[in-house]
């Protein structure tokens, strides 16, 4: 079902980013900026003069919910066809009808316009007010696309182009805003209008990081995880199937929505901290403690903003690039290397020995009954981040939300119920959390005995027990 969003469309420039207006269910809500940037100092998240802080070039980059922006950068299947003009037009008599070359080429149609977008040249305008005009037909013989209107600044051959830019996007936008954010918010920060009656909490995708995948465990979460996720919904939870609601193709259009909303996060994520070391607002107090003035910072910072961020950019776009593009390829996957062992007497007692074993250590969190009272509950984590003990004794996840250790008796699995589900949770662990990854391929098959002997622990008092004395 998702080949078609599969094929990841990366167009020749890579470093331009398109445009997309359209209208949304959203009204004129507008995205939020995360706490990276928000503890940055004032000319950081805001710029200095002409020169864009944090906030503008993330606006560039990714819009706002009534407009969608396309970095191409990004391994995001915004929807369209790309291409280019294939020859620069008469202007003699006005530009009317173009030749227009696409890498994939669309058939002919007749029965609505569609919107062509000029990317580059002296036809596209700024980012704000991009040039859009009305193909009304097109001959994929002759490549001559006849425009509803002429154009006022012709292009010239070479220029790019994009024909239905942000089909996806837009329809993936449209769908969010209409079944997902009331839950998991605007910007998809988790903290949408009822999120607070939800226990456990929505998801907060700007950690790019997303619990329940059969990828490994430092990889990103794959199309199909997310799609799967949408499909069956997050048992024990609030986290609906949306198989009722949705067809095969709005479906792949919300998961690329939601991957857009978490590469933007992240990407803002990594561009603050490329300024935090030395210019959040704790640094600037530092600073300014060392004798420093704040005019010769905010000089310091001007040079940055006006060079050096161009790197920043670069390098935070690619890191994000590369690592979800990684998420959709066949090595990142979690693949048994044997089938799963016959769920036994036997095997259950060997999974049932792992379980409580020292080295492995999962009765720690799930104790040793798997209802999720292990003594590491009890104990009063560090925030990683702060370096202080929670409030609150238990483990934590990089959201800072306590995590109960499943309770194994209830047979309740939220990353889905099939063994080969459990072996990814046991190989791969569960991102985001406590719960550790035990990926030593050479244990593939202690991995099945542990997956039998978690399926059993709702169906017996003492799973295990009763095979030592049969």
């Amino acid at each position: 079902m998702l080949m078609s969003i599969n094929k990841i469309f990366i167009p020749l420039f890579s470093a331009t980013v398109v445009v997309f207006v359209g209208c949304s269910d959203s009204g004129n809500s507008s995205f939020v900026y995360g706490p990276a940037t928000l503890a940055l100092m004032a000319e950081a998240q805001n710029g200095i003069g002409e020169l864009p802080g944090v906030k503008k070039h993330l606006d560039t980059r990714f819009g706002n919910p009534q407009v969608v922006r396309f970095w191409s950068k990004l391994p995001l299947n915004a929807g369209g066809e790309f291409g280019s003009v294939a020859e620069t037009p008469d202007t003699s008599e006005g530009v009317g009808k173009l030749k227009l070359s696409f890498d994939e080429p669309p058939d002919a149609f007749t029965d609505s316009a569609r919107l062509l977008q000029f990317v580059t040249g002296s036809s596209a305008t700024s980012e704000d007010t991009p040039q859009v005009v009305t193909v009304v037909s097109w001959n994929p013989e002759t490549r001559i696309a006849q425009l509803q209107h002429e154009i006022k600044t012709p292009p010239a051959e070479g220029d790019q182009v994009v024909l239905d830019g942000g089909s996806v996007l837009k329809s993936g936008r449209t769908l969010y805003h209409r079944h997902c954010l009331h839950c998991h918010g605007t910007s998809g920060d988790g903290a949408g209008p009822t999120a607070k009656y939800l226990n456990p909490r929505p998801r907060d995708y700007r950690h790019g990081i997303f619990k329940f995948t059969s990828t490994q465990a430092t990889a990103k979460v794959s199309r199909d995880d997310l799609e799967r996720t949408l499909r069956n919904g997050i048992p024990g939870t609030y986290m609906p199937s949306f198989v009722p609601m949705l067809d095969e193709d709005e479906l792949d259009h919300v998961v690329e929505y939601i991957r857009f909303l978490a590469m933007r996060g992240e990407f803002e994520r990594r561009l603050a901290g490329e300024l935090a070391s030395d210019y959040s607002q704790d640094a600037l107090a530092i600073r300014i403690q060392g004798d420093e003035t704040r005019d010769s910072i905010v000089e310091l910072l001007k040079e940055f903003l006006g060079v050096d961020v161009n790197d920043a950019i670069d390098f935070a776009g690619s890191s994000v690039a590369d690592s979800w593009t990684a998420a959709d390829e066949e090595d990142t996957l979690v693949i048994p290397s044997l089938s799963r062992i016959t769920d036994s007497v036997e095997s259950r007692r060997i999974g049932r020995e792992l379980f409580l074993s020292k080295e492995i250590g999962c009765a720690d969190c799930h104790g040793i009954d798997g209802r999720g009272n292990g003594p590491q509950t009890t104990i009063f984590e560090k925030n990683p981040m702060t370096d202080e003990l929670y409030n609150e004794p238990g483990l934590h996840d990089v959201w800072d939300n306590v995590n109960q250790p499943r309770n194994l008796t209830y047979g309740i699995y939220r990353g889905g119920r099939r063994p080969v589900d459990l072996f990814h949770r046991v190989h791969a662990g569960i991102k985001g959390t406590r719960m550790p990854a035990f990926k030593n391929p050479k244990e593939h098959e202690n991995i099945w005995h542990l997956v039998n002997y978690v399926l059993s622990v709702p169906f017996e008092s003492e799973p295990g027990r009763a095979a030592q004395s049969e």
